[in-house]
């Protein structure tokens, strides 16, 4: 395989399939929706042979130098391509069960804008030229701010107007910072900005850095920038919703973190990003629990994962981040599959309140529901207890006991509303209605549910990628070579 081409597929053929998609459409809808599970398959058998691969690889497409795009993949980025393309082959599935119940006109917009936005995160976090990044960053805000508002209602327009809007502001502050980079370092390549970053005037850089952090902190939904998320998560789908949670929210992470630690600011602003992420994980977690939406109750429960993964990321340990990619991975597969779920009960309910989980019957699917539901919360045998268990024991090694106990105590906040869904789902009542689930449906969700179960039981498959990716994260010395080697 020629790697020095098949990077570019990441983009290039979500490209193309989305300039098809009205031909595939005219061929009738099983060609629309199986040329997506195509996509999103090759892109994902894709990104299982670059797993196995010698990495760092990189993939260089100019168009009249020194413009072009240049790609890299390494042990950090490789798991984050895994997990992308694998939920983006999961969420291809699930929606030619959607859109063939679920009457809608727009379709094969809909396909346009789901391949792109798989396009722009994998672009986002492959890229090693800051501008692209940013242009990767608009790619995926344009298509999550369709995808919000698809539905088209009211929700879903407030939703998706809120979104663009805050979106647009961080956009602006992102491409400012960048300009201001662009004028004193002379350059957006990301290895000589790692190199020279240190030697701008200190005001100018700490500007640079206030403005990078409010822009990727608030699409990362990051405190007190992230008012805006529930609106979204009440006004999209719930496979959308998924989306938000699983890939576009780890993509921004992806982002934050790669340049904290490409640029070495963890000499100056671990602890002010430790006490911004703890805050985001507590007043996250409190407000879930008077939620009566339950899309906002699961937009403010990821809120609150998502502080606990920064609070990990920010720690600047290498146990402790380890243990959060490991959550990472287990955080994306759990909520992906309470969201798919969700969007199961609500097409049969057309009920969106918190009490929805006492209203249906459904043995698989409330099995579904507490092995999600346990493992996002960390308990034996599912993947989020490894992942909270190597965290715990990360800062134990660094000798964090406060980070512990502050971890714990917030999970049983957690812990509260989770048993309290439990709690609705196995009491008995007369009145429930069953569920009819496709065979696809249950295919679907049995996998999901198998890996958080396979991944707890032997968490050795997992941290084979989670360990090393970790170890690059903090020692980004091969990526800044073969960024550096992008220059001619």
């Amino acid at each position: 395989m020629d790697s020095y081409v098949s990077l570019g597929y990441y983009f290039l053929l979500p490209v193309l399939f989305s300039f098809l998609t009205p031909y595939f459409k005219k061929l009738g809808d099983f060609w629309l929706r199986g040329s997506s599970i195509l996509l999103h398959f090759v892109l994902f058998l894709q990104s299982v042979i670059y797993a196995t691969m010698k990495l760092p690889q990189i993939s260089e497409f100019s168009i009249a130098p020194p413009l072009g795009i240049a790609f890299i993949v390494d042990r950090f980025s490789i798991l984050f391509v895994l997990l992308f393309t694998f939920i983006g082959f999961i969420t291809s599935l699930y929606l030619a069960w959607y859109f063939k119940n679920e009457s809608q006109a727009n379709e094969s917009r809909f396909y346009i804008f789901f391949n792109m936005l798989i396009a722009g995160t994998l672009g986002l976090i492959l890229s090693c030229d800051i501008f692209n990044v940013y242009i990767f960053f608009e790619i995926t805000g344009i298509c999550s701010y369709v995808l919000t508002a698809y539905k088209k209602d009211k929700l879903a327009l407030e939703g998706g107007i809120k979104y663009l809007i805050i979106g647009s502001i961080a956009s602006l502050l992102i491409v400012f910072a960048i300009m201001i980079i662009y004028l004193q370092i002379g350059t957006v390549n990301l290895g000589l900005i790692a190199q020279r970053f240190d030697m701008m005037d200190p005001k100018v850089a700490f500007f640079v850095i206030l403005m990078l952090f409010i822009g990727f902190g608030t699409k990362a939904e990051l405190f007190p920038m992230n008012f805006w998320v529930p609106d979204v998560y009440q006004g999209a789908t719930a496979q959308v919703a998924g989306l938000f949670s699983s890939v576009v929210s780890k993509a921004y992470m992806f982002v934050f973190f790669h340049l904290f630690y490409l640029f070495h600011l963890e000499k100056n602003y671990t602890i002010f990003l430790m006490s911004v992420a703890g805050i985001t994980f507590l007043v996250a977690e409190l407000t879930a629990l008077n939620q009566k939406n339950i899309l906002r109750l699961f937009a403010y429960s990821t809120l609150g994962q998502l502080g606990l993964l920064f609070f990990a990321f920010s720690s600047n340990a290498l146990p402790v981040i380890q243990g959060g990619l490991f959550y990472l991975i287990s955080h994306s597969l759990g909520k992906m599959t309470i969201f798919l779920a969700l969007g199961i009960v609500i097409y049969t309910l057309k009920d969106y309140k918190v009490n929805i989980f006492e209203k249906f019957s459904s043995t698989f699917l409330t099995i579904v529901f507490i092995i999600s539901f346990l493992s996002i919360l960390g308990i034996p045998p599912f993947s989020g207890f490894v992942g909270k268990i190597l965290i715990l024991e990360g800062f134990a090694k660094v000798h964090n006991y406060f980070a512990i106990a502050f971890i714990l105590g917030i999970s049983i906040v957690e812990a509260v509303y989770f048993f309290r869904l439990i709690a609705m789902m196995i009491k008995s009542k007369t009145d429930k209605k069953a569920i009819k689930i496709s065979l696809l449906n249950r295919a679907i969700l049995t996998l999901l549910a198998f890996l958080i179960i396979l991944f707890g039981v032997y968490p050795a498959l997992l941290t084979h990628f989670t360990d090393p990716a970790g170890y690059t994260l903090l020692h980004p010395d091969n990526y800044l070579q073969f960024a550096l080697g992008v220059i001619k």
